[in-house]
């Protein structure tokens, strides 16, 4: 067995250290050429070694060459040729750039998934904002020492499709990393026994009702009362109250005090077990009414050539007015 010289190894820690900058460097220039040597690896690199073996002479490759000239593979002869050259495709395959890189990115955050029925239909993970994750994972890592559990909801991390003119287009905000939901299904079954309770305590001033989580006695922040929780009565077609007794629970706008998200109490029963609005936790700080575009809020985040293919292409001019872009 051969020892590799020293000037391959040489080459090796080169090649190693050259990957070490590209994998560690995070600005969007070398974002940028990630992205093109995965699009460059993917249509015209070595991926998938050959099943024949490297020809040994001249005359192997004749072979080869005259066996596939008989069968008219012009195409393939030509990547035959490449190939045992140590060549990537002769294939002209326009890899495109993708767009600029831009400047911020979805954090995918590891979310709280707990066994069936309420954890049915919680992703694995949502995506928030680059520069808005770091106090929600801070504040579910406080839910979690506390002995409690806040699953979440997000869309897919791509852009919605063109709606045809079918239907409404989909709220942004989600797509901009600036909205995430409580997970619907860890709520309003049973409250006796769910993680989350939309309800109200018998301290709270009012008629509304807001998200709690239940969490352990003494935890900072909860409200040990007796509490009223929303439950969805199937047969009647409408949420009902039900006496939990007294529980710990702690406020969602309290767990989430310390992050830019903002949880807000609603005034009324929803009127519908697909009314997620109780869930809605919603960012908007930075966003300026009567100034800020949806075009440079989705460029944040996402390359023109992806949103030129989403349902917001023709809404880029839409403007923030305190409550939505329009």
């Amino acid at each position: 067995m051969s020892t590799p010289s020293v000037s391959d190894a040489a080459g090796d820690a080169l090649v190693l250290a050259l990957t070490d900058v590209i994998k560690g460097a995070s600005s969007p220039e070398i974002q940028q050429a990630q992205a093109m040597l995965l699009r460059r690896l993917a249509t015209q690199g070595d991926v998938i070694p050959s099943r024949i073996p490297a020809p040994l002479n001249i005359t192997e490759i004749g072979g080869y060459f005259n066996l596939l000239t008989d069968l008219r593979e012009s195409a393939m002869r030509k990547d035959m040729l490449g190939a045992a050259l140590g060549l990537a495709s002769f294939e002209p395959v326009d890899i495109g750039t993708g767009g600029t890189v831009p400047p911020l990115r979805l954090v995918q955050i590891a979310n709280d998934r707990l066994p069936s029925p309420a954890g049915d239909g919680v992703p694995l993970a949502v995506g928030v904002r680059e520069d808005l994750a770091a106090g929600m994972q801070a504040a579910l890592a406080d839910v979690r020492s506390a002995g409690g559990h806040l699953p979440l909801w997000g869309p897919p991390p791509a852009l919605p499709a063109p709606t045809g003119g079918t239907g409404p287009t989909p709220d942004p905000l989600p797509y901009l990393g600036r909205e995430v939901w409580v997970a619907p299904t860890a709520a309003l079954t049973d409250p006796a026994t769910d993680p989350i309770v939309l309800g109200r305590a018998s301290t709270d001033a009012g008629t509304g009702y807001r998200v709690g989580i239940r969490v352990a006695d003494g935890t900072a922040g909860g409200v040990s009362a007796d509490w009223v929780g929303l439950k969805w009565d199937a047969i009647g077609g409408a949420f009902v109250e039900a006496d939990i007794g007294t529980v710990t629970l702690l406020p969602l706008e309290a767990a989430v005090a310390a992050t830019p998200f903002v949880s807000r109490p609603i005034a009324a029963l929803p009127p519908a077990r697909g009314d997620y609005a109780w869930a809605r936790m919603a960012a908007v700080a930075g966003l300026l009414p009567g100034a800020s575009r949806l075009g440079d809020e989705l460029g944040l985040l996402w390359t023109s050539d992806r949103i030129a293919e989403s349902a917001y292409a023709g809404h880029l001019d839409a403007v923030w007015d305190g409550v939505a872009f329009v």
